[in-house]
């Protein structure tokens, strides 16, 4: 039996950081379901199709990433969100999880660990 590959939808600000996440991600088999730039948007479009997991890059500093992540997580409860941070300064992988994050990276992982961790967090 074929399982179906892990569905991610990314939530980043920065064009090549999106493409390039994309891109990773989409070489290792999984499904990218939506582009985002916005996070208010990903909410919308994430209602349209719901995907496994959601990779959110938190800006520093953002009040308003960490509340669209808390949005995110009471909208979408069977959805896993693994946020990047900048890890600049204290406590942003703290909050990033007060705020709903099941998981938190920096954004300069690698990206073996990054398609390591989503491919746990979406089983």
């Amino acid at each position: 039996m074929k399982s179906e590959p892990i569905s991610v939808m990314i939530v980043e600000h920065q064009p090549m950081m999106l493409t390039a996440l994309s891109t990773t991600l989409s070489s290792a088999g999984m499904t990218v379901l939506n582009e985002v730039v916005d996070g208010k948007k990903a909410l919308t479009l994430a209602s349209k199709r719901t995907p496994n997991l959601i990779l959110y890059s938190v800006r520093v500093p953002s009040l308003e990433d960490l509340e669209q992540i808390a949005t995110l997580r009471r909208e979408f409860p069977n959805t896993r969100i693994l946020a990047l941070v900048t890890g600049e300064f204290s406590g942003q992988e703290n909050a990033a999880l007060n705020y709903g994050a099941h998981r938190v990276l920096t954004k300069t992982a690698h990206r073996v660990e990054i398609l390591n961790t989503v491919r746990a967090m979406a089983q």
